[in-house]
């Protein structure tokens, strides 16, 4: 039940763009304990899914461009391919320090944006 209460949490999040993913990986490895490869796979797995829910709903709307969704497909499995093998390689705590650092930084970047855009404006 609390996994059903989170995932829906976390799709909201997602889509309103405030980084649910991050959020999501942070709770099944701290409160789930999920390995961070498990965590990562089940993120990617939620993603497609709400990716494949927009995609129906602006397939719907016609409002597609079939050249981006070919290119961006083929580099997003080449890279999923490439990327899930070397994260089998690699011990399991690079990747957990890269995201982590990926995520401070992602922060570290917006809360600059959303002081600059404030105080731009005075």
């Amino acid at each position: 039940m609390l996994m059903a209460i989170v995932a829906f949490l976390v799709s909201i999040l997602m889509g309103i763009g405030v980084g649910g993913g991050g959020l999501f990986i942070i709770f099944l490895t701290e409160c789930m304990n999920f390995s961070q490869i498990m965590a990562q796979g089940t993120n990617l797995v939620f993603f497609v899914l709400a990716g494949a829910s927009a995609l129906a709903l602006h397939a719907r709307k016609r409002k597609l461009n079939g050249w981006q969704i070919l290119i961006m497909s083929s580099l997003g499995i080449l890279g999923s391919v490439i990327f899930s093998h070397l994260a089998n390689i690699l011990d399991p705590e690079i990747p957990r320090r890269v995201l982590g650092g990926l995520l401070v930084l992602s922060g570290i970047i917006t809360l600059y944006n959303l002081f600059k855009e404030k105080f731009s404006k005075k």
